[in-house]
């Protein structure tokens, strides 16, 4: 009888701490986490390509550096940008063209390096 009284202590234990703990379950908040920035709502995404010889591309189409500066300063709802340069450019080039990219850009500009990145 022992065993059962104490396997009925511990039950009612159990009962007890999940009843208390209910409360403080129901009324916690969960943070509104933020989807990944791939994800948010900001427009159709664009591709800018930069290919040696300081020739760039914009989802494909060819466009002028100062085209491309006048295009990233004013246009309002571009969307997020994506920067592909050539495997062919130096690491310090990309952080250089990246940068500039990102000074101009009023939305994010991720780095996206062909085949992973660089070997």
């Amino acid at each position: 009888m022992s065993n059962a009284l104490a396997s009925l202590v511990a039950l009612t234990l159990l009962v007890c701490g999940a009843v208390a703990s209910l409360p403080v379950l129901v009324t916690r908040t969960i943070p509104n986490s933020q989807p990944p920035l791939s994800e948010q709502p900001l427009g159709s995404p664009h591709w800018i390509v930069e290919a040696p010889d300081d020739r760039w591309f914009v989802d494909g189409d060819p466009i002028s550096r100062v085209d491309l500066a006048n295009r990233l300063s004013q246009d309002g709802d571009q969307g997020l940008q994506h920067f592909l340069p050539s495997a062919s450019l130096s690491m310090g080039q990309v952080k250089r063209s990246l940068q500039w990219l990102r000074s101009l850009s009023r939305h994010p500009v991720l780095l996206d390096l062909p085949d992973g990145g660089p070997s």
